[in-house]
């Protein structure tokens, strides 16, 4: 059983952690949020690393510091980092400052609870079925789950993971051992931070020629596999070991056309 008495607050005084709170909510208001969605305020006050390291001063201390300091670092913090909300920032995939949203994350973060299971987290697992309900109904599923991601990279690797439990739904009971060498195709202009990591899906990662920068055409892809298995019923495609590690060979892609009779370019 819990003790029925307040757990201990800054410096035991609960009057002190209210104004702390209360000071710097005050100083997000004005800084991150007036200033930082102003069109007559700079996206950033930009600064190289060590200069902005002398500015910011991030030694660890063994000691802790006043409320004036606190606030003073609060607000070196909002100045010199990028402002998402601005309406000039145009750098990621996302901008703009809601702040319906943003109430939702002050009460979020203040229960700092997770979503396991309902016992820790009631109202925000019936909140979760919702919006993936609702998500599902969006793309015309009536029933299924679903998962959120914390960003694109991971969201590619869980896709990939679905895929291959897939077309091998005993994968988890016989293990990977069991299962033929698997290859991931992706287009030679995927950048590294979006690719699925092959490592961790033990995938074989390909690169796939493609004229298009940006494209990887049915075609091209279909040209590849059909190589892909040659090598497979050839037997020239296999591992070895090399220095006591399982080293795989790099996959020879042939131009497409040398194989114009399985997928043919149109015109």
């Amino acid at each position: 059983m819990a003790d029925s008495e307040a757990l201990p607050s800054l410096a035991g005084d609960p009057v002190a952690v209210e104004a702390l709170l209360r000071a710097v909510f005050g100083v997000v208001v004005d800084e991150a949020i007036q200033k930082g969605t102003s069109v007559s305020q700079k996206v950033c006050e930009w600064k190289e690393p060590e200069e902005l390291k002398q500015l910011l001063d991030l030694e660890l201390r063994s000691q802790g510091e006043s409320q004036e300091q606190i606030l003073e670092r609060c607000r070196a913090v909002i100045r010199y980092s990028v402002k998402t909300g601005h309406p000039r920032f145009f750098n990621q995939l996302f901008s703009g400052l809601d702040p319906h949203a943003l109430a939702g994350r002050i009460i979020t973060e203040s229960l700092n609870t997770s979503q396991y299971t309902y016992e820790i987290a009631p109202v925000f697992v019936l909140m979760e079925e919702e919006v993936l309900r609702k998500l599902r109904a969006l793309v015309g599923w009536s029933s299924g789950d679903g998962i959120f991601c914390p960003g694109g990279s991971i969201s590619n690797m869980y896709a990939v993971n679905l895929a291959r439990y897939q077309r091998y739904p005993d994968c988890k009971q016989r293990g990977l051992r069991t299962l033929p060498p698997l290859a991931l195709f992706t287009s030679k202009e995927v950048g590294k931070r979006h690719r699925p990591n092959p490592g961790l899906l033990i995938l074989i990662s390909s690169h796939v020629t493609t004229p298009s920068r940006r494209e990887l055409r049915f075609w091209d892809l279909a040209l590849t596999v059909s190589e892909w298995s040659r090598l497979m019923r050839e037997g020239k495609w296999s591992p070895r070991i090399w220095r006591g590690r399982l080293v795989w060979p790099r996959l020879s892609l042939l131009s497409s056309w040398d194989y114009r009779p399985l997928a043919t370019k149109p015109g």
